[in-house]
């Protein structure tokens, strides 16, 4: 029987602000939610930014024009650059002062940053989960799609001769694509399971939650830390975005203005994505986002908070086509299969129940292509009208963590009931299909069972096409009802309790200005070679005496001999 990848725990950190508790959701739909929210995101982001200036918080939130001290931080680009558009972080904060960051790349610390927000949404101290799950048990699947670019990274290592400096020890260590996995094992979890970071160009998230559910589904891991992280705002990425044609510049933003008949004297930045409408090209962003599986048995024991559940992530390549940027026919096959699930597991009724994230990338290629398979696939399942949102409108495009923004969004929409709308546009591009569709262009409020389905869509350079499928929470306990008795549900609701108790003290912190990030260094570190005691069935590790099973058997018995 499989385990089913409950999601129990989300946190990160975009320019929108942190995910936990949804702060960063509600940022984006700051006017549409009520004065009571408005102001828990205002605190929160205060803290970030250092200052309670609302209107400072509003404006360096979100996509902008970028910072510039931050931009260029050697000082060194004399060429102009064709835009200094992006979806920075909030303005003033540094993930790195969170800790103690010894230099780290910035998606690194935006990694530590946002995996400790994760571990607080639990609501249950995670050395508490530590004494009751082994360790190897554990595994963490995260990463970047365009290396550690910063100057504590590749971007550093490539910039030192230019700069007149010298190539550090770090630069190469500190470059590594699985960084944030890595990190993630070593400084936050302290867990032993499954390392790495399955690359999937803009589908990186879609990518490595496939692995995070298969190794629930299987048992592999118990536990499974699903994300990825990015900050690729520097000049040298800018520029070959620029090479490719696909970012958006300052010049063609000012053309679009003057034409949809909006103030031409300076670039929009704010609005300079816009998904499905007359556009221009890609923003880019940064984020690091996390979510935290569990297998269903484990959540129902531990009495944690149930957000949804990870029900599939597909994955296919476009075949033989016209260019590595060019769309294919994978992501017909990722829509469809999900699509597909929902039909034959819930029911015809069910795909009116779906809200549909796009990558919505804001580019005139996308728009089409996309747009065509949405209302292709929606029509060939009778779908009569099914609302699809793109929220890199707001946050830009992370590459890699643009499908965790998706995530955290959505799980975001079914705490609140509001799915963000793609308000930069003011209207749909007339090659845009729309049959069977309803592009969100202003946000919409909804009941809490409208919507028991989110389909997650990215699509990146060389055909890396990926979809995951997600539950929400009321599904996902109809689900839960389907194999635990009553009682067993009855004593998961009361255990609950003091979780909820928990995750309230949390959230009271962090409006109190907690910022802090968990950060374990030097502690409980074995040297492999004096602190083990290793046996043909265990190995045991005589600091605190915790034992690993090595028993493991191979899944091929029809091939052996009886």
């Amino acid at each position: 029987m499989s385990n089913l990848p409950l999601i129990v725990g989300y946190g990160g950190i975009n320019a929108a602000g942190r995910s936990v508790f949804d702060f960063s959701h509600q940022r984006m739909l700051f006017d549409s939610i009520d004065a009571g929210k408005q102001d828990e995101v205002l605190q929160s982001l205060g803290h970030l930014m250092g200052t309670n200036n609302k209107e400072t918080i509003l404006n360096k939130t979100l996509l902008r024009t970028i910072d510039d001290d931050f931009f260029d931080q050697h000082n060194f680009r004399s060429p102009k650059l064709p835009t200094l558009a992006g979806g920075q972080l909030p303005s003033g904060f540094n993930p790195a002062d969170t800790y103690n960051s010894r230099q780290h790349p910035r998606s690194l610390a935006m990694t530590i940053f946002g995996l400790s927000d994760a571990v607080m949404s639990l609501g249950l101290p995670w050395e508490e989960i530590l004494l009751k799950v082994p360790r190897e048990k554990i595994s963490c699947v995260s990463g970047c799609a365009v290396a550690q670019a910063d100057k504590y990274g590749m971007g550093g290592m490539f910039q030192a001769p230019m700069a007149g400096s010298r190539i550090t020890s770090k630069h190469m260590a500190m470059s590594l694509g699985e960084g944030s996995a890595d990190f993630g094992h070593a400084y936050v979890l302290g867990s032993m399971g499954s390392t790495g970071n399955y690359t999937g160009a803009c589908a990186t998230f879609q990518y490595n939650l496939k692995l995070g559910i298969a190794m629930i589904q299987s048992g592999e891991s118990l536990i499974s830390v699903v994300g990825a992280a990015e900050s690729g705002i520097v000049p040298e990425i800018y520029e070959a975005f620029s090479a490719t044609k696909g970012l958006a510049e300052d010049i063609n933003l000012l053309k679009l203005q003057a034409k949809l008949g909006e103030d031409a004297n300076q670039p929009n930045h704010r609005k300079i994505c816009r998904p499905f409408g007359e556009n221009i090209g890609m923003s880019l962003g940064e984020s690091a986002q996390f979510v935290i599986l569990m297998a269903d048995s484990l959540a129902i024991e531990l009495g944690l908070n149930i957000y949804g559940a990870a029900l599939s992530s597909h994955i296919h390549a476009d075949g033989y086509k016209k260019s590595i940027s060019g769309p294919g026919a994978g992501n017909y096959l990722t829509v469809g299969k999900a699509f597909s699930e929902i039909k034959m597991h819930f029911g015809e009724d069910a795909l009116n129940k779906i809200m549909f994230h796009a990558h919505g990338t804001s580019t005139p290629q996308n728009r089409e292509s996309e747009s065509h398979i949405i209302s292709s696939i929606s029509k060939a399942f009778n779908i009569q009208s099914l609302p699809v949102t793109a929220i890199k409108s707001y946050l830009g495009h992370s590459l890699a963590a643009a499908g965790g923004d998706q995530m955290i969004s959505t799980l975001g929409s079914w705490k609140n009931n509001l799915i963000p709308g793609i308000t930069s546009t003011p209207k749909l591009a007339e090659n845009v299909y729309t049959e069977n569709v309803n592009f969100l262009l202003e946000n919409l409020e909804f009941s809490n069972d409208d919507y028991d389905f989110a389909v997650l869509n990215a699509k990146g350079f060389g055909g890396n096409n990926g979809t995951a499928l997600v539950a929400s929470p009321t599904k996902t306990m109809d689900l839960l009802k389907n194999k635990y008795t009553k009682n067993k549900l009855k004593k998961y609701l009361e255990q609950k309790e003091s979780i909820d108790n928990k995750l309230t003290e949390n959230k009271d912190r962090i409006l109190k200005g907690d910022i802090k990030s968990r950060y374990i260094f030097g502690e409980n570190v074995t040297d492999g070679i004096n602190d083990f005691d290793v046996e043909s069935h265990k190995i045991t590790n005589k600091l605190n005496n915790e034992t690993f099973n090595l028993e493991s058997t191979l899944p091929y018995q029809e091939f052996f001999e009886k």
